[in-house]
């Protein structure tokens, strides 16, 4: 559509995975030579890594296109079934069985292994390629391990690479798996692009789609880009050819801070989460209502209301420093009201015995706990018996209480926050994802955690 306003030869910025496009940075040259290497060198088991949208399926496709025609090669792209509706996949890929023909997971495999030998005979070389490996279950893996033990003395008869998001790692690395582990001979990871490398991987597409009229994206704009797609090559693609379409609408033949910022409004892309759930200005606030009782018929409630907005024209720096202001605070006033309602109630008697607040409300209140108001827990304490009244709670109980509702872990150096996700819930999900990320607002990214960053975690349900 807005080609030939722009002058392209092609939309530059499509999400399909054309190797045409492939922009090599220093960790996709180093994926792309290990693949190669790892295919004509016999080498079995490969492994490539990488978080959603930043170049997997494309790298895949470019070994495809730089394979020999010795070498052939069965591509998996739907791991959601069977393993023997991947095999009976691999097979029409590699033109041994059709499309419409019934086979059975042993004859499969024989029809597979039988030429996979001929291939070996000639030459030749037998490659199944399976995309978005993270979704195979521990069956299906030891699967594709038992279709790499066909081999020679010399020589894997088969080889397999897995390629997929960092769930794929951390399936790796489970007890019942170390068989298929150990046979991985090569592992290779890709990361999101740096700030530079966003810059080059813009132009680079603009230059394939053979751009030549003036500069397009002015560094303001591309800074923008950087920082709102957060380096995947993927969010890039999106948000560029929105704003490629804005301004052909707008017949703007440049791209200007408003279009681009109109483009991210339109995709609702958040700078402090990455994520679309969080809007553009986010009102944070901390609110607190605590009935305290100094006669039987006359309660008194504290309030305490700290409304802090995040405003999206605020400099990114300053953004996250809000949210963690805004967050002292609303413990701050917490503790202070709960602090009141304690000091309140040790003076306050009832029938000639003091009214105690028991740990486990107090500890309730001390968490901080959005998930409920507070004044549900001090109800429940008028109504206690008269035993748990009269039991003196512990600050270090309330405490402990806390601290078993929210938990918090230090990275350490190699530590990714997928694997983080599954050691602590022993699962992963991405709704357990978007959750951390809203607990950890000064994570931008989940490929870049810190070494020695505190991670808070909630609760496990």
């Amino acid at each position: 559509m807005y080609c030939n306003f722009f002058g392209f030869s092609e939309k530059p910025f499509n999400v399909t995975p054309d190797p045409k496009f492939l922009y090599l940075t220093p960790g996709h040259r180093e994926a792309l030579a290990s693949l190669m290497y790892g295919i004509h060198e016999r080498r079995g088991f490969i492994a490539l890594v990488g978080e959603i949208g930043t170049g997997k399926t494309t790298l895949l496709h470019t070994v495809l296109n730089r394979l020999d025609k010795e070498i052939r090669v069965g591509f998996i792209f739907n791991t959601d079934v069977s393993f023997k509706s991947m095999l009976v996949m691999a097979l029409i890929d590699l033109g041994l069985a059709k499309s419409d023909e019934r086979l059975s997971k042993a004859k499969a495999l024989q029809r597979l292994n039988d030429f996979a030998i001929w291939q070996l005979s000639r030459g030749g070389n037998v490659v199944l390629l399976v995309d978005e490996a993270q979704n195979l279950d521990p069956v299906d893996m030891e699967n594709l391990r038992l279709i790499s033990n066909l081999e020679t003395y010399k020589n894997k008869v088969i080889q397999v690479v897995l390629s997929g998001q960092p769930q794929l790692d951390v399936k790796l690395n489970r007890p019942e798996l170390r068989q298929l582990h150990q046979r991985i001979s090569l592992k290779r990871y890709i990361t999101a692009l740096t700030e530079k490398e966003t810059y080059g991987y813009v132009q680079h597409r603009l230059s394939v789609a053979e751009y030549d009229g003036p500069a397009l994206f002015d560094d303001q704009v591309q800074q923008l880009i950087w920082e709102y797609s957060g380096g995947v090559p993927r969010k890039i693609n999106i948000l560029c050819d929105n704003a490629l379409l804005i301004g052909y609408g707008l017949r703007q033949a440049t791209i200007d801070t408003s279009v681009i910022e109109e483009a991210i409004k339109d995709l609702s892309w958040s700078p402090l989460s990455g994520s679309s759930e969080a809007h553009a200005t986010t009102p944070i606030e901390a609110r607190a209502t605590i009935p305290i009782e100094t006669t039987a018929a006359a309660p008194i409630e504290a309030t305490v209301t700290t409304p802090i907005e995040t405003d999206p024209q605020l400099p990114k720096k300053t953004r996250p420093r809000l949210a963690i202001t805004a967050s002292l605070v609303s413990a701050a006033c917490t503790i202070f009201v709960v602090g009141l309602l304690l000091g309140s109630s040790l003076f306050n008697r009832q029938e000639g015995r003091p009214t105690l607040v028991s740990a486990k409300i107090r500890a309730k209140a001390l968490s901080h706990d959005s998930s409920g108001p507070l004044t549900a827990g001090l109800e429940e304490s008028a109504n206690a018996p008269a035993g748990i009244e009269n039991q003196k709670p512990s600050l270090s109980e309330a405490s402990e209480s806390s601290s078993r509702e929210r938990q918090v872990v230090v990275a350490k150096e190699g530590d990714n926050l997928s694997e983080i996700i599954f050691q602590a819930y022993r699962r992963y999900t991405d709704a357990l994802l978007s959750t951390i990320l809203r607990e950890n607002p000064e994570i931008q990214n989940p490929d870049r955690i810190k070494v020695g960053q505190a991670i808070r975690l909630p609760e496990k349900r």
